[in-house]
């Protein structure tokens, strides 16, 4: 049993240190682009933010890691009505129990930034 707990601590320090804000690197001015080109430059932006707040070390776009993979986050809410503010809330504050044992710290991101990165989560398909 002791053993086992040895073994744990490091493990759950170590996913808990992963989940943290990586450093913002220096951000460059851009240039308009067209209608719909903008929605793949949002799109873009979004990922890259994604990056940078370290969410790719738990969670991938279309295959489950740790957590559940984005595409499966937005087809387990689409049609929801408070879909947004219940996933915003849920990365604002963490959880656990939603997607099995495997807690969700909170993240170190604003409320905006949250509900920004709930927008492009849920619009992923």
């Amino acid at each position: 049993m002791k053993k086992r707990l040895f073994l744990t601590y490091p493990l759950v320090a170590c996913f808990l240190f992963s989940c943290q804000q990586k450093p913002a690197e220096t951000q460059t001015e851009q240039k308009p682009v067209e209608q719909p080109a903008q929605a793949t430059a949002q799109t873009k932006d979004m990922q890259s933010f994604a990056q940078q707040k370290g969410c790719f070390a738990c969670h991938d776009i279309s295959t489950k890691k740790v957590g559940p993979a984005f595409k499966d986050v937005a087809k387990k809410f689409a049609g929801e009505k408070d879909a947004e503010v219940h996933l915003a809330e849920r990365i604002k504050k963490g959880g656990v129990g939603e997607w099995g044992n495997v807690p969700m710290p909170p993240q170190n991101v604003t409320e905006q930034e949250a509900k920004d990165l709930a927008k492009w989560v849920l619009g992923l398909k």
